[in-house]
């Protein structure tokens, strides 16, 4: 059955909303001269709600605090129609204490103890309820498990761990003895290390304090437990740090507890709990502890409260393993393999452990493996380990697929003396024609180890000459030829730069070699030229430019190179030079002009890009396009580009560093003479008597003249005597008396 609270407008109040829809609606028409339908006019508005939610004694909803919630919908009554509209999610919602009463788009909850009123409000209408909420229960009660007539218990309880211990919980409501509610409410501990608890019974775990809550619809009760151990002390048969080996007998300890009150002592050890703080270095069961690893661990006993620890150190017997062969090895499927292993202990004397170890394959479709066995058993790579009490060693072996033939990447090496080298890559034809790297399955030797030796994949030259290297693999051979050479220090090109015509070949340019013994050798038939550009085409002693542009060429003999800046440009057909002689100090130096000329009547200035040769070399040097004059001479300067030639006469003569006479004055009678000798000094160091050659001339020759340094005094008076050469003057002061 439901209930509904009309809540009606009087005859005046509908008159008065009447009159004012009237009067809108005669606005809007004049305003806009059309006519809307009316909306939905709301008559009234009214509650809806279970009966069962409802008191009839107290009028109002009853709620109850964590319960389950109540539902109220909301109706608005709608002229015109006889079905109710629901409104509930639109209209206001209002609680006169939200403390005690909390509601949301209809919906209750009971929040504490108390009465409110709920309204909901709606297109200008209103309608209100009563709620009381209020505990299921007044109280709730812990008791111990006898019943309800059982005892409440204490706020704090003292209990020892081993006893058990089981709470019962009742709700209580006015004067009833209460209803067990152990099984609704909601059991808690604040610290579950010490003990937790489930349906009120609860399991003691360690010692400390913890409080026990039981909570039900908004009441709870709780206790605070101390829980202490029964037993004083708990103690191992060992002390102090205990040492193992890896591979002995387990070592046992025992654990005995101390009662608090008699000190009596109570064997524990199979009892008590056992840990290990790492169970990769030992374990314990039951006190008996097992070496695993190298390493410590602490071994901890607890039981009832009471703990206690000890350290162990677990080392090995031996410092290491060592298999035999020790590094990778390869094999066909066919072949077998037998490694040995030793183990070396602590007092370094080796032992043979290869029966005794435990041998393991990683790959078991790849090979198999026992007491150092190794059995072939599908194409693949397997790591084989042997292992015994704590060390281990692994190698990895690979298995191939027998081939039908055999071939070596290279065929000739060179080689330095006293350095090594990898052996050449073998490359196998397998039964269905696909080729496989052999290399580490192949044995070389060398047909003349004073030459060159072989040993662990290498290679290494031990002095100048040729050695044979034979490589076997499945019956199969191969083979390359090393030669040792004179180690090369440097290579020279005869030229830095070239020109080669658009369209023309060149020949290369001539290389030598200069040995680390200091011999130089003509090794242009044994270089190797090579290119990035595809703008130019190599051949085995010339090129042939195919588009103009600027390309380098690398030049390699055994592990030197050179290079050479090679430009293409089409043909010069006239090569004009400026000077055509030079005369030069030593040390001084002159720019070279060279102009060329192409086909088609361009020039282009090519005096630092010549190959200049001076003749004699010790005459001077030349860079880019200048000489620079070194000694005393003549000779030549000859240019070429592109096979044509220039030639400049050169001479190289002395600078004139001063002059010096033999007497700076003269005093003479009249008639009398006297010579000057004049003597020129070159930057070289070698003076010159220039007497002769000099320009001589009398400041006075009514005093005094002068020719070829012989002066002549002609009256008295005084007068300077000047001689002049090579660009420079001195004097000499005359006196007539």
């Amino acid at each position: 059955m439901n209930l509904r609270l009309d809540w009606n407008l009087s005859f005046m109040q509908a008159r008065k909303w009447l009159a004012a829809a009237l009067a809108l609606m005669l606005i809007t028409t004049s305003m806009t001269g059309i006519a809307y339908a009316a909306e939905d006019t709301v008559t009234g508005i009214e509650f809806d709600y279970d009966a069962e939610d409802f008191n009839s004694s107290t009028n109002a909803l009853d709620l109850k605090i964590e319960s389950d919630k109540i539902n109220v919908t909301l109706f608005a009554s709608v002229s015109g129609s006889t079905t109710k509209k629901n409104v509930t999610s639109s209209a206001t919602w209002k609680s006169s204490s939200a403390s005690i009463v909390k509601v949301e788009s209809g919906v209750l909850t009971g929040l504490g103890k108390g009465t409110a009123t709920i309204t909901a409000t709606y297109s200008g209408y209103t309608v209100s309820i009563k709620a009381t909420s209020d505990y299921v229960y007044d109280e709730v009660k812990l008791k111990d498990s006898n019943g309800s007539d059982g005892i409440d218990i204490p706020a704090t309880q003292s209990i020892e761990l081993g006893q058990s211990l089981e709470y019962t919980v009742y709700g209580i409501k006015g004067n009833d003895k209460g209803i067990d509610i152990s099984t609704e409410a909601i059991w808690s501990t604040s610290n579950a290390a010490v003990a937790t608890v489930v349906d009120g019974t609860v399991t003691l775990v360690g010692t400390g304090s913890t409080t026990i809550t039981a909570k039900f619809k908004g009441k709870s009760d709780s206790v605070v437990l101390t829980v202490s151990s029964p037993y004083k002390s708990i103690e191992l048969n060992r002390t102090g740090l205990l040492e193992l080996e890896i591979g002995t007998d387990d070592m046992k300890l025992t654990a005995t507890v101390t009662e608090k009150d008699t000190l009596k002592a109570i064997p524990v050890t199979n009892e008590a709990k056992w840990t290990s703080s790492s169970t990769a270095i030992a374990t314990v069961d039951k006190g008996s502890i097992t070496p695993v690893g190298a390493g410590k661990a602490t071994i901890t006993v607890s039981y009832l409260g009471v703990t206690t620890s000890i350290e162990v150190v677990v080392r090995t017997a031996y410092q290491s393993i060592k298999l035999t062969p020790e590094k990778e090895h390869h094999m066909f499927l066919q072949d077998d393999l037998s490694i040995k292993a030793e183990v070396l202990d602590n007092k370094n004397e080796p032992d043979e452990v290869t029966n005794e170890a435990t041998w393991t394959s990683s790959n078991i479709l790849a090979a198999t493996v026992t007491n150092g066995n190794v059995t072939p058993k599908g194409v693949g790579t397997t790591k084989i380990t042997a292992s015994y009490k704590g060390v281990s060693r692994s190698i990895d072996v690979t298995v191939y697929t027998s081939i039908n033939a055999a071939k070596a990447e290279t065929t000739e090496i060179d080689g330095f003396a006293s350095e090594s080298g990898e052996l050449p890559k073998v490359t196998a034809t397998i039964f269905d024609g696909t080729q496989t790297d052999v290399s580490k399955l192949v044995q070389w030797t060398s047909s003349d180890e004073k030459v060159a030796t072989v040993k662990d994949g290498k290679w290494t030259a031990v002095a100048i000459g040729e050695a044979v290297l034979t490589g076997k693999v499945q019956g199969l051979t191969v083979e390359a030829k090393l030669t040792v050479h004179v180690k090369p220090l440097k290579l020279i090109a005869s030229t830095k730069e070239m020109s080669v015509i658009l369209g023309k070949e060149t020949a290369l340019p001539s290389v030598t070699v200069i040995n680390q013994d200091g011999e130089e050798e003509d090794v242009t038939g044994s270089v190797k030229w090579k290119t990035t550009s595809d703008n130019i085409v190599l051949k085995a002693e010339s090129v042939k430019g195919l588009e103009v542009s600027t390309v380098t060429l690398t030049g390699t003999y055994l592990n030197k190179s050179v290079t050479i800046k090679v430009r293409i440009e089409e043909e010069i057909v006239k090569l004009v030079v400026e000077p055509t002689s030079l005369a030069l100090n030593p040390g001084r130096s002159k720019s070279i002009k060279v102009t060329g000329y192409y086909k088609d009547g361009t020039k282009i200035s090519l005096g630092s890009k010549m190959n200049w040769d001076v003749n004699p070399d010790t005459l001077a040097s030349v860079n880019g396009s200048s000489v620079k004059a070194i000694a005393v001479g003549s000779g030549k300067v000859s240019g070429s580009y592109q096979g044509k030639t220039v030639e400049i006469a050169l001479v190289v003569t002395p600078k004139l560093k001063s002059l010096s006479v033999s007497s700076k004055t003269v005093s003479l009678s009249p008639s009398a003479s006297f010579a000057v000798t004049l003597t020129a000094n070159y930057t070289t160091g070698s003076p010159v008597n220039a007497t002769d050659n000099a320009i001589w001339t009398s400041s006075k020759p009514n005093v005094a003249t002068v020719a070829d340094g012989k002066i002549t005094a002609v009256s008295k008076g005084t007068s300077t005597i000047k001689a002049s050469f090579g660009g420079k003057s001195i004097t000499v002061r005359v006196s007539v008396k």
